[in-house]
């Protein structure tokens, strides 16, 4: 079945460098796939066991149907038999979007006790409508709208027939309230370059890489741009992340200039054909002053490529400071046109309404949130489950 499969390369082919297989199962080891599979995308036939390390490379990034394809053409007895089996296995059964924002919002049911706040009360007597406010307010929707919706709920307990439909006329109100925050992430120019601001500890650097991996699995060609140079170890945390998502890096050492590392990217991601850019940027620096105004140089040097972009400004926002989330939002948006909100840390909080109070008080689209710790726990924002998720 293999033979002929394995091949030396000719003499001139020894001048693109040598490879040793020690060296490739080190970067293996330290989780960089991506990596091996590009040193040995051309030169994996050259000896069995580059065969293998790159078949081990090919399973761990998920690029399933490329390894299942080597599988067949030199046979299971050529590969290493873990990596086989990883491959053959049933990948585990993917969690519904409503099933996600279940989980993420666990916390807010929790603590907050929605469900079982309409479980426990039979009767709209004053004392329900006292401790309707309250939760509300704890859930962070905002004082002004928690007050307004329970004055709503009183002036129609007479329409109610029960508990049950009070609760369904909360969350059918919810839902109005974010429909208007509804905005689908935008990918139309090519590279569609994307623009990543928000404070330190929001999650940017985080989001970054998960939505990277998100779009690589989509089968698009992400470049991602460590533009944040001021804090220490941003580029290699961005570049840990670039590695697992499969996406390829842009970054310097700390202290370059964000504008000239980001100049640089856009120069490669332009050249050579990429679909997306994924771009972190700082998220403190001096002053508020100095730190918005680098936001604004990078804009402008996106610009210099195309005047049309970038085509999103994403600000990441941490869920768990609750409204304080909306002070940063509006010192961002007061230096750069912010296209979306992606809302980080949810599964942390038991503040989940927060993305009520910002919803209403900015009107900024909520793109994505994030749900969990893991690489695929950032989702697109659905109203509609989001908001069955809070209560069930």
């Amino acid at each position: 079945m293999v033979f002929g499969f394995f091949r030396r390369k000719k003499d001139k082919d020894k001048k693109t460098g040598e490879l040793k297989a020690g060296e490739l199962r080190k970067l293996l080891k330290e989780g960089k796939y991506k990596e091996v599979a590009d040193l040995l995308k051309d030169r994996y036939r050259e000896n069995n066991e580059f065969t293998q390390i790159y078949f081990e490379a090919l399973v761990n990034l998920g690029r399933r149907e490329e390894a299942k394809r080597l599988l067949q053409e030199v046979g299971k007895e050529n590969l290493p038999p873990s990596a086989v089996l990883k491959l053959i296995e049933e990948p585990p059964k993917k969690e519904s979007l409503f099933e996600k924002f279940k989980r993420g919002l666990k916390k807010t049911r929790e603590l907050i006790g929605l469900g079982k706040f309409f479980a426990s009360h039979r009767e709209l007597d004053e004392e329900f409508f006292e401790e309707l406010e309250e939760l509300l307010i704890k859930l962070d929707v905002g004082v002004d709208t928690a007050v307004s919706l329970v004055e709503e709920i009183r002036k129609k307990r007479n329409q109610f027939k029960d508990i049950n439909e009070v609760k369904e006329y909360l969350k059918r109100r919810f839902k109005e309230i974010l429909s208007k925050c509804r905005g689908e992430f935008k990918l139309t120019k090519k590279p569609a370059v994307v623009l990543f601001v928000g404070v330190n500890g929001s999650g940017k650097t985080t989001t970054v890489g998960k939505l990277a991996y998100k779009l690589v699995r989509e089968g698009k060609k992400v470049l991602i741009v460590a533009a944040d140079t001021f804090r220490a170890a941003a580029t290699e945390q961005l570049k840990t992340w670039a590695e697992r998502s499969g996406a390829d890096f842009v970054g310097d050492k700390e202290g370059a200039d964000p504008g000239a590392v980001l100049y640089r990217g856009l120069q490669k991601a332009f050249g050579e054909n990429y679909d997306v850019v994924l771009v972190d940027t700082a998220g403190r620096l001096h002053t508020k002053e100095h730190l918005l105004r680098e936001m604004q140089k990078l804009v402008k040097v996106v610009k210099k490529f195309d005047t049309d972009q970038p085509e999103e400004v994403l600000l990441v926002l941490d869920a768990t400071i609750g409204q304080n989330s909306i002070n940063q939002a509006k010192l961002f948006a007061s230096a750069v046109d912010v296209t979306g909100i992606v809302l980080t840390k949810l599964d942390g909080t038991a503040k989940g309404g927060a993305i009520i109070a910002i919803c209403k008080t900015l009107g900024i689209p909520v793109k994505f949130v994030g749900v969990g710790e893991g690489i695929e726990d950032l989702e697109p924002f659905d109203v509609e489950k989001f908001v069955d998720a809070m209560f069930d």
